[in-house]
């Protein structure tokens, strides 16, 4: 009895052993993880510290308080932005319908709806360039940009009246382009000047979408009533230009992004964390 009492003793004690070195294996590589993990932190940080800053760049921005009254401004802005932009999208339900009744009661509906289809697929899939462009370029004008080409786009479409196809590369290929223009400012660059209430700032200019759709697809409806479908486009291409015109002179980059050699970068696959 008393051997077997010795042999579960020893046992336990072993799987104690066992166990505490696993512990301190996964304690030691999890420190190994943080460390390389704040390590690449600061080594971004240094990168964009030591980068020559380009012509629209300004050093002192990395100075700016964050959570100021800027960063609210930014906010503002790019909900404002998202508004436009996404309430269309959200909005083109309205133009569909005019267009299966009234406009085109000869074309099939799925034809139609090729429209709003490619205003989110195109946007999604341009969002890739974009992205890439605003390490390039002055995040100010590639959404002043996105707002012009938004702009024109439906002041175009709004005399396309005699074929589906030219709509569907107005108002829904070129419009979708100058939309991911605007998309990617608006929603990456406010994160920068925010670090306590950086998820409430994100949130704001994301809600800026469905706040568009909200208002605008009522709004669209009623234009379209009192006025047609070709004043409906001209005048929200106009508001469009005015309202983006302005919002995109605050998008302003915080931090210099330090700009890649390789446009596509395939070894983030074999980072574990991605």
């Amino acid at each position: 009895m008393s051997r077997t009492s010795n042999s579960a003793a020893s046992a336990s004690l072993n799987q104690l052993t066992v166990n505490d070195t696993h512990s301190s294996a996964a304690s030691a590589a999890s420190k190994v993880s943080n460390g390389d993990f704040e390590k690449q932190i600061q080594q971004t940080e240094t990168a964009s510290a030591t980068a020559t800053p380009r012509w629209w760049e300004s050093k002192s921005l990395e100075h700016k308080p964050l959570d100021g009254a800027y960063g609210w401004i930014v906010v503002a802005s790019g909900c404002v932005m998202l508004m436009f932009s996404m309430g269309c999208v959200n909005s083109y339900g309205m133009y569909q319908t005019y267009y299966h009744l009234v406009q085109f009661p000869d074309e099939h509906v799925s034809t139609l709806s090729w429209v709003g289809t490619l205003q989110f697929g195109v946007m999604n899939v341009f969002g890739i360039p974009a992205g890439i462009l605003c390490e390039r370029v002055d995040t100010r004008l590639v959404s002043f940009v996105g707002g012009v080409i938004m702009a024109i786009s439906l002041i175009i479409a709004s005399f396309c009246d005699d074929a589906i196809w030219k709509l569907i590369i107005t108002q829904g290929i070129v419009f979708s382009i100058g939309a991911s223009l605007v998309f990617i400012p608006s929603t990456s660059i406010p994160a920068q000047w925010f670090t306590k209430r950086r998820a409430l700032a994100v949130g704001i200019v994301v809600a800026g979408s469905g706040i568009g759709g909200l208002w605008l697809t009522p709004a669209t409806r009623a234009m379209i009533d009192q006025l047609g479908t070709a004043w409906a486009l001209r005048i929200t291409g106009i508001i469009i230009f005015a309202v983006n015109s302005v919002a995109s002179l605050f998008m302003r980059s915080r931090l210099r992004v330090q700009t890649r050699d390789k446009i596509v970068d395939f070894g983030v696959f074999r980072d574990m964390r991605f």
